[in-house]
């Protein structure tokens, strides 16, 4: 009876152990690339909650008389580069009384462009 491994038990182990670590190596690949694109998310929505807490601390009065309704406005100040803000305001919308806020937050990754979009209502009552 013969002790040890041939050598062709030998090169079949190998190679099963190779496709496992090329397999854990691509998981490892896709697990960085979903924990970027995770981060770049939370940073936009933390974008928008930074601009929707100020208009909700401006009160309906103070924001319809400082926009123009519909109109486009530009919030990208202190941002990085790779994201841009911007908003628009609808003043009797639903109803008369109401403000309607859109907030957009945009940022460009490897994979495409993203956009994120928030809205929220004021009131003057």
């Amino acid at each position: 009876m013969r002790k040890g491994f041939t050598l062709v038990e030998l090169l079949v182990s190998i190679v099963v152990v190779a496709i496992g670590l090329l397999s854990l190596a691509s998981l490892l690949s896709i697990s960085r690339r979903s924990l970027s694109t995770n981060e770049a998310r939370s940073k936009g929505i933390e974008y928008l909650k930074e601009e929707m807490e100020e208009f909700e601390g401006m009160g309906y009065r103070m924001l319809v008389n400082s926009f123009q309704n519909g109109i486009q406005y530009d919030a990208s100040d202190g941002l990085p580069p790779e994201y841009s803000r911007w908003f628009r305001v609808y003043n009797n919308d639903p109803v008369k009384g109401m403000a309607r806020v859109q907030i957009f937050v945009s940022w460009k990754e490897e994979q495409g462009e993203w956009t994120i979009k928030m809205e929220t209502y004021l009131t003057g009552m």
